[in-house]
């Protein structure tokens, strides 16, 4: 064999191993991501589920929730943060961070119910985005994803809607500190 022969078949091989090499890390990442959004997609499901159990129970009763609710909330809410902090995407994170950052501070005016909700929802189509999906046609911030759990809907929140949303973004601009 001559030493053309020789460099041929070392290339052929050497290309075949390096094709190997870049499939076998394709496939890889693949498989990661693949992981990876399966577990998004439990740890947003149980932050969801949180969500609308507590907007579900404070519609059922009268008054503000009770002191054990609070605390249960915000023990559900600390663990959605311990798990979302190794997978969510930081414009979830952000979102996250915004909604309760606004939790914690107490507000006297009557905007500040609307306020949580557009907040919320802001995760939810953050949350939506990260994993893939649209929200195209959810209205302005996705305050459409709360459509069903609240009664007067069509009365109170779509006729202001946009300016609900333009009214917390400058809000959120105001207090971020």
């Amino acid at each position: 064999m001559t030493t053309e022969n020789w460099i041929s078949i070392i290339s052929i091989i050497s290309g075949g191993c390096i094709g190997y090499l870049i499939k076998y890390s394709l496939d890889k990442r693949t498989l990661f991501s693949s992981r990876n959004a399966e577990i998004k997609r439990e740890i947003y499901k149980d932050y969801v589920n949180t969500i609308l159990k507590t907007v579900n129970e404070f519609q059922q009763q009268d008054g503000a929730p009770s002191k054990s609710q609070q605390e249960r909330l915000i023990k559900e809410l600390q663990n959605f943060h311990k798990k979302a902090v190794l997978y969510a995407s930081p414009k979830v994170l952000d979102k996250f961070s915004n909604m309760l950052q606004h939790a914690y501070r107490e507000y006297k005016d009557e905007e500040n119910g609307l306020r949580t909700m557009v907040l919320m929802t802001a995760v939810f189509k953050e949350m939506r985005k990260d994993i893939g999906l649209s929200s195209r046609g959810l209205g302005s911030g996705g305050i459409c994803l709360l459509r069903p759990l609240i009664n007067d809907y069509d009365k109170i929140i779509r006729q202001k809607e946009f300016l609900l949303y333009a009214n917390t973004k400058l809000y959120l601009l105001n207090n971020k500190k």
